[in-house]
């Protein structure tokens, strides 16, 4: 009984991790909760744009039933993010860095498989290899960077696919190139939310931690269309 309640108390403990929020009440992070309305917008997009990823065979129906279960990700992304900065509870931190990390492995794996060309079992491998240097990342603890350290692995990532695409799918090299230069400002707008927190003009704790949500919206969707941009051609 009392590893349940200990158990039930750490899922619902509170997390002030941002500026905007000032009290555990639901309703304390307005702008960032409302802001991953951007994420549903991004993969509804998705959805609709993958009736035209393709017109035939085996590779481009492959391609849009991919995006598809991609744009489902993002929309999950947004959902559970939401529910977070909603509730600002353990749980709810777990659900937003949880859908966060599926999309991650899961564009991952779709990309070194339809871009890069690995075989099935050299995809894998790579899923295994970044999850190991994510936490060996992990294992440095706290870099200064107001929780943004998770992060930088994916962005390097991003960065050597949008490199690599000039040689393996040209026409990928606009999307990923995008996603790139925007994970870049929102990242460093993420690790500046705290530290701007006292700088607002107006006095209200704004933060810029919602402006994240809104360019990651802008991540993911070029990130998938450069996918399927540099698939639909190989």
């Amino acid at each position: 009984m009392d590893l349940f309640a200990n158990t039930f108390a750490r899922l619902f403990a509170h997390v002030d991790n941002y500026c905007e929020r000032t009290d555990p009440s639901l309703w304390s992070e307005p702008l960032n909760a409302l802001t991953n309305l951007a994420f549903l917008i991004a993969g509804i997009a998705l959805w609709r744009q993958a009736r035209s990823t393709g017109s035939r065979g085996e590779m481009q129906t492959a391609v849009r039933a991919e995006v598809r279960a991609l744009a489902l990700l993002i929309v999950c992304v947004g959902l559970c993010s939401g529910l977070f900065h909603v509730f600002g509870t353990v749980w709810g931190m777990w659900l937003d860095v949880g859908s966060i990390a599926l999309f991650i492995l899961a564009f991952l794996h779709r990309y070194l498989r339809r871009i890069v060309a690995w075989p099935a079992w050299a995809c894998w491998l790579g899923v295994l290899a970044f999850i190991a240097a994510d936490r060996a990342i992990a294992a440095l603890g706290n870099l200064g960077l107001n929780g943004s350290e998770g992060y930088l692995l994916p962005g390097a990532i991003l960065c050597l696919f949008a490199l690599g695409a000039r040689r393996q799918a040209r026409a990928a090299v606009p999307w990923l190139s995008a996603a790139t230069l925007l994970f870049a400002l929102s990242l460093t707008l993420r690790t500046l939310d705290m530290a701007l927190c006292a700088a607002w003009p107006t006095g209200i704790p704004i933060g810029t931690h919602f402006a994240w949500h809104l360019l990651n919206a802008l991540v993911l969707y070029c990130s998938v269309r450069g996918l399927a941009a540099g698939a639909a051609r190989t």
